[in-house]
């Protein structure tokens, strides 16, 4: 990717997923990361989708984020549940729990939970602020 004029795609995390990213994320147009994703297609594995191994890490790794979070005082945190476009991987129903994650000491403690998730952070967990 990196080769065809995508200077920041990110590398793969340590389950093997390489994260979603936006064009404007990554500083370039759709139609430019559109081509290096058709030209670099054929040497993702298995399609960039996750390994069945690289799923139940995920999903171990979510729990213990959660766990985590409460230890620490933030009892208000749910375990992971499947996420409504891929149930097969897990994400965290933050909408309905009244947490108010830019809060200090909420920020706080996300970032001190983070490296549990070994990389695997769609929600971008502690990335603002």
């Amino acid at each position: 990717m990196r080769t065809h004029r995508v200077s920041d795609f990110p590398e793969a995390n340590s389950g093997g997923a390489i994260p979603k990213e936006t064009p404007q994320q990554l500083g370039v147009s759709a139609s430019r990361l559109q081509a290096a994703v058709n030209a670099c297609r054929h040497l993702i594995p298995a399609a960039g989708q996750p390994t069945q191994a690289a799923l139940q890490r995920s999903w171990l790794d979510f729990r213990t984020f959660a766990r985590c979070m409460r230890r620490r005082g933030v009892t208000g945190w749910p375990d992971p549940t499947p996420y409504p476009n891929h149930p097969e991987r897990p994400t965290f129903a933050l909408q309905t729990t009244g947490l108010v994650l830019s809060s200090p000491r909420v920020a706080r403690v996300i970032r001190a939970c983070v490296p549990l998730l070994h990389g695997t952070n769609p929600q971008r967990l502690g990335e603002s602020g």
